[in-house]
């Protein structure tokens, strides 16, 4: 990775709210595909549809970034990450975006809370690194819940992904 796109994102975080002592939930994970490939599941509909057979995504700043889940609608007949959006990106390299609260974590949701996500990838070896952080966490309850349901859920989507970009049934 270029060292701009790392100096980015620190700057991204920065700008975001996000220091030393906040919050990050943060994960890594290497996947056996090239750099294209991983970027296309993070960026497209066509790539995501394994995870989420609909999506809304808009590849440009303030572009939906939305994953529509199979999940009961909530009162506000929301199944998903509706309005969750594209807040800055470098193609093949860095991903950024909000990302709203599941039905699980009700308070956060209906006060329309988010957190925002920087994904960066990397080459390693034949492969991808994918680095991911999400940050933008408030004390209290509701958000350590958030907090320990997107833990879990992160892991499965990663791995999801790189079972699917690398041939395997996720």
């Amino acid at each position: 990775m270029r060292t701009p796109t790392i100096l980015l994102a620190a700057l991204f975080l920065s700008a975001a709210g996000a220091s030393q002592e906040a919050r990050m939930l943060e994960k890594e994970i290497v996947i056996d595909a090239p750099r294209s490939a991983v970027w296309k599941v993070w960026t497209t509909e066509e790539g995501l549809s394994f995870l989420s057979k609909k999506s809304r995504i808009e590849l440009r700043p303030g572009g939906p970034y939305e994953w529509f889940l199979d999940l009961e609608p909530d009162s506000r007949g929301r199944r998903g990450g509706q309005g969750a959006e594209v807040l800055a990106f470098l193609p093949e390299e860095m991903l950024a975006f909000t990302w709203t609260f599941p039905p699980d974590v009700p308070s956060l949701r209906s006060a329309d809370e988010t957190t925002q996500v920087v994904v960066l990838l990397q080459d390693e070896g034949a492969g991808t690194r994918v680095r991911f952080v999400q940050h933008g966490w408030q004390e209290g309850a509701d958000w350590d819940q958030g907090y320990a349901y997107f833990d879990a859920a992160w892991d499965y989507v990663l791995k999801s992904m790189k079972a699917r970009l690398e041939g395997e049934t996720p």
